[in-house]
């Protein structure tokens, strides 16, 4: 889970948050955001990457902020918690697709001038149970539903995307020899 989604969920679930709850990480109460969002001791945070993860919830009107800057408290809001509800959804749809055991890896090398168009085929991936091996190679065990294709298509994507079945298995040599 992205930290971004991870800190939009701790707020849901603590009703307010202080940004410095987190530093210095020495003191007990940054101690226990480490503990709730599941942070090693050792993991280093960042007081300006959190500031910027809360500035960009906030901006897309997933939190709210009051009161001053050194004293502010972040809420979320009721956009926030659709989103959290449509996240949950969404993983819950990957939960139910069948899969067929045969292993599928898509690989896709989409220009970054179509940076939506990729975020959406890592979404429709994840929500088909596919597991990333890299940003842009993709496992899954589950079929690919013609939709899929069909949008591919529309979007003008068939020809970024490469997608193998897998239906032998062992190292090279094994495989090779026959």
């Amino acid at each position: 889970m992205e930290l971004k989604h991870l800190i939009l969920q701790k707020i849901a679930e603590l009703g307010e948050v202080m940004l410095n709850g987190f530093f210095p990480s020495k003191y007990p109460e940054a101690r226990l955001w480490r503990n709730l969002l599941g942070a090693e001791s050792s993991y280093k945070f960042s007081k300006p990457t959190f500031s910027a993860i809360l500035t960009q919830l906030r901006e897309e009107g997933f939190v709210k902020r009051k009161n001053t800057r050194k004293k502010s408290e972040w809420h979320i809001t009721s956009k926030g918690l659709k989103h959290l509800q449509f996240k949950k959804a969404f993983n819950a749809n990957a939960i139910m697709v069948k899969k067929d055991g045969i292993a599928r890896i898509v690989c896709f090398d989409i220009p970054e001038r179509e940076r939506k168009k990729r975020r959406w085929i890592r979404e429709e991936l994840l929500s088909l149970g596919y597991q990333p091996l890299q940003k842009s190679v993709w496992l899954g065990f589950s079929p690919i539903s013609e939709d899929f294709f069909k949008d591919l298509e529309l979007l003008s994507l068939r020809s970024y995307i490469h997608i193998f079945s897998v239906d032998k298995k062992g190292t090279i040599e094994k495989t090779w020899q026959g």
